[in-house]
């Protein structure tokens, strides 16, 4: 491959990304996406209307402020609809625009075409070359002229490193039908770390299956449901207690834009949507689904103090999973302590202080709260990952559920 060739095709890429970019995207003149309007188009995505969905995300992508996560989701509505150019533009956008972030990542997926072409020193590469990208070598003159070097010496291709094996292709490889693809101890390694919440409005199953992923019986629970399909790339996932069973393919979980940090994750979420659909579950729904027990629930309102300390202390040092559930509104005279509506995992209770340790399944994307004149936390901390301390006295007036199983 000629060098020229690789600066011809490379500077078309750059001028349409800078077009794209150019095209009406004034930030003077945007406002953060309307979470309600994305919900909506994310609701006609998973109702399979594609062209809708495109349709929808395009008029937010023209009034909203640049968003990695809202230009991904646009790209799948548009690939949806067969819309295949438009989609692999706004991948292009999206690696380019936001690179590190996890829909960056997940843009390389869906059109591995659209990520720029990164060069590999173990390939016969300069050292000084290793993961940079082609665009990168060849606006840097030293570097291009490295790049020179080596492909007079060898025609090394400069290509990516080939066809680049999928995670669902790489982990089913070797695997029989039947067998158990996960181990606990494979789900204890990225615990509740590895569930990311999107769109779905599924944060009641999302913060028990953060629940299970952090308790050693709750990590064998979820192994268990996973299993090998029979053919390569092909899984299949059995809530306890329930006959049937959900088939998962690459293409169906990439059409659904579940796409959580871990692959063991991604595989029981897109089995809940596949049985949910597009409607929300209770709180003690994903808690049973998941253990395969039936939740017990208590109204915080209605509830003691010692009451509420007895339900989630027995919870917590038995090791079994509970969740709680936040009110949709609170009194005016209460400042926000908690995303109103959202379901939450308890991970921890300090009797002696009356405080609830309480995680956000969004994890470290939470959003964060703080509460004035209390200097010392003794009634709320926020924490890293998604996670703060609330007292019991707090908690009686933003929670509306607390929900747990024993498993």
């Amino acid at each position: 491959m000629k060098s020229t060739g690789i600066q011809s095709s490379l500077t078309k890429i750059a001028i349409s990304l800078v077009f794209f970019a150019q095209s009406g995207l004034s930030a003077s003149a945007l406002a953060p996406a309307d979470e309600a309007a994305v919900k909506n188009a994310w609701t006609l995505y998973n109702q399979k209307k594609y062209a809708a969905s495109a349709d929808a995300f395009e008029s937010l992508i023209r009034s909203s402020i640049p968003n990695g996560r809202l230009y991904y989701y646009a790209a799948l509505a548009n690939r949806g609809c067969n819309r295949a150019a438009r989609a692999k533009q706004l991948c292009q956008y999206v690696i380019t625009n936001f690179p590190g972030t996890p829909e960056a990542a997940y843009a390389r997926r869906l059109c591995p075409d659209a990520a720029p072409t990164t060069l590999s020193a173990g390939e016969g590469l300069p050292e000084t070359l290793k993961g940079n990208t082609l665009q990168e070598a060849i606006s840097n003159p030293e570097k291009m002229k490295a790049l020179a070097e080596a492909i007079s010496k060898k025609d090394l291709g400069v290509a990516a490193a080939a066809a680049r094996v999928s995670p669902m292709m790489a982990r089913s490889k070797g695997g029989k039908l039947g067998e158990r693809v996960f181990t606990a101890a494979d789900i204890a390694k990225d615990g509740a770390h590895g569930i990311d919440q999107t769109y779905y409005p599924n944060c009641w199953f999302e913060s028990s299956m953060s629940a299970l992923a952090m308790l050693p019986r709750g990590q064998k629970l979820m192994a268990d449901m996973i299993r090998y399909g029979d053919k390569p790339g092909t899984y299949i996932v059995r809530f306890p207690g329930d006959g049937v069973e959900y088939t998962v393919t690459e293409e169906k979980l990439d059409k659904s834009g579940i796409h959580d940090k871990a692959l063991w994750a991604s595989l029981i979420e897109y089995a809940q949507t596949q049985k949910f659909g597009a409607r929300g579950g209770q709180l003690y729904e994903g808690l049973g689904y998941l253990t395969g027990q039936k939740a017990e629930q208590l109204l915080p309102a209605s509830a003691s103090e010692q009451e509420l300390y007895s339900f989630i202390d027995g919870a917590v040092k038995s090791q079994n999973p509970i969740v709680c559930g936040s009110n949709h509104y609170w009194s005016d005279d209460l400042p926000d302590l908690v995303v109103p509506g959202h379901a939450y995992t308890i991970v921890g209770f300090e009797p002696s202080r009356g405080m609830i340790k309480i995680r956000n399944p969004h994890g470290a994307n939470s959003q964060r709260f703080s509460l004035e004149n209390d200097r010392n936390h003794e009634k709320f901390e926020q924490l890293d990952d998604g996670v703060f301390k609330i007292h019991v006295s707090l908690f009686k007036q933003y929670f509306s559920q607390v929900a747990r199983s024993f498993i």
